[in-house]
């Protein structure tokens, strides 16, 4: 249906914004000649900056609607995509990364609550599958053609064409039927909306326990994401050249693709998808286990790493639907906010105890053993989450 597909792109565009810097900064750094803390700064100022305006803005879409934040936060982000492609400088161009993190959580707050507005209880697992698939799609993209372009003609191409993309998530935004009025709250919004809708979400035993594996969750795949390229090219496939590496990463992340298309049917044919993606934690540790130990073969790392990525994709899903029935339609925006934040305090911390047992022991082993053990207290989280007796969405016109 036509509002999936624009909260599809809108999903798109918000992960390929996470990763499209990564492989354009060296590009960068060679054309503007900006220095190394400047670079530094340009891939940590969004993350910081999304992380409060997820928090300050939950409240907002919840009040005003998610039909309304899409449209402002991608008109935004198109106007600052394209000052960014026109930066110069290591200062303009964190500048413009900073106000990103301002607009961007407009979008990312507002998708997977805005499911729940246009698709009928019964779809939503699968609308949930089929969005979810934006991510996977959107690493597999962003890195890839961010390399080729990049190296090959200028890395201001990628940029400008996810501009494109994300003006025609705004137009495709305008389209669709007003938030439903029931799924809107109301009164004035004041420091007390706050407290009481962050303490409403954090102390409820379901969603701390949500908000808690999705943490976990979060926490354990960056401890392999962070560093697993660089252990790959130092010490894990000694004499293989980059092209073999990234072609078995580009691998693995179709296998996340696949396991973001699986997830739309769990909800169809289990009826309790989280106990499934208990035991997918489980089995997705037990793939990050085996990578120090595969020798220096690419096959055994090809599997492995898409095993991860099967596993890690599949939970996203069942993990929003979840939480998006856990609480009345008035407080999703809230809540997609909130499991924003929870992603991003994961991502962060994953990546610095990731960045420090690989100082330590660059072999890779205390890296695959603290991700499996975050992975095993995340099946934990989600086997003792109850979603029975939540809240029936508020569905709109389809």
């Amino acid at each position: 249906m036509f509002a999936v597909a624009v909260l599809w792109a809108a999903f798109f565009v918000v992960n390929f914004n996470i990763a499209t810097m990564i492989p354009l900064l060296p590009f960068v750094q060679a054309d503007i000649g900006i220095s190394v803390q400047d670079a530094g700064a340009v891939l940590a100022v969004f993350p910081i900056v999304a992380l409060f305006g997820n928090l300050a803005l939950g409240p907002w879409i919840d009040r005003f609607g998610r039909k309304r934040f899409l449209i402002v936060g991608s008109i935004a982000c198109t106007a600052i995509f394209l000052l960014t492609a026109s930066a110069r400088s290591g200062q303009a161009l964190i500048g413009y990364r900073a106000l990103t993190g301002l607009f961007m959580p407009m979008l990312g707050a507002s998708v997977f609550a805005a499911v729940a507005d246009y698709v009928p209880p019964a779809g939503q697992g699968r609308a949930y599958g089929y969005v979810a698939t934006a991510a996977p799609a959107a690493f597999l993209l962003a890195i890839s053609m961010g390399v080729l372009l990049a190296g090959y003609a200028t890395w201001q191409i990628p940029i400008l064409l996810i501009a494109v993309v994300t003006a025609a998530v705004g137009a495709g935004a305008s389209r669709l039927p007003p938030t439903p009025r029931p799924a809107l709250s109301e009164g004035a919004i004041g420091l007390d909306t706050y407290k009481r809708r962050i303490l409403s979400l954090s102390l409820g035993t379901s969603t701390r326990l949500l908000l808690l594996g999705h943490f976990l969750w979060n926490t354990a795949t960056f401890m392999v994401l962070g560093l697993y390229p660089a252990w790959a090219i130092q010490h894990g496939l000694p004499g293989r050249d980059p092209g073999a590496i990234g072609g078995m990463l580009f691998v693995g992340e179709a296998g996340g693709l696949l396991g973001a298309l699986y997830s739309s049917r769990l909800s169809k044919h289990y009826a309790q998808p989280l106990k499934i993606c208990a035991a997918a934690a489980i089995a997705t540790g037990a793939a990050v286990l085996t990578m120090p130990f595969g020798g220096d073969s690419l096959l055994f790392q090809a599997g492995a790493y898409t095993a991860f990525a099967f596993g890690r994709d599949m939970m996203l899903a069942p993990i929003q639907n979840a939480a998006m029935s856990l609480v009345p339609a008035t407080q999703r925006g809230s809540l997609n906010a909130m499991l924003n934040v929870v992603y991003q305090g994961g991502a962060t911390a994953g990546a610095l105890i990731g960045a420090s047992l690989y100082a330590v022991w660059p072999d890779f082993t205390a890296n695959a053993l603290a991700s499996t053990a975050a992975f095993g207290m995340t099946a934990a989280s989600l086997w003792w989450t109850r979603t029975d007796g939540a809240n029936t969405p508020t569905t709109g016109r389809r």
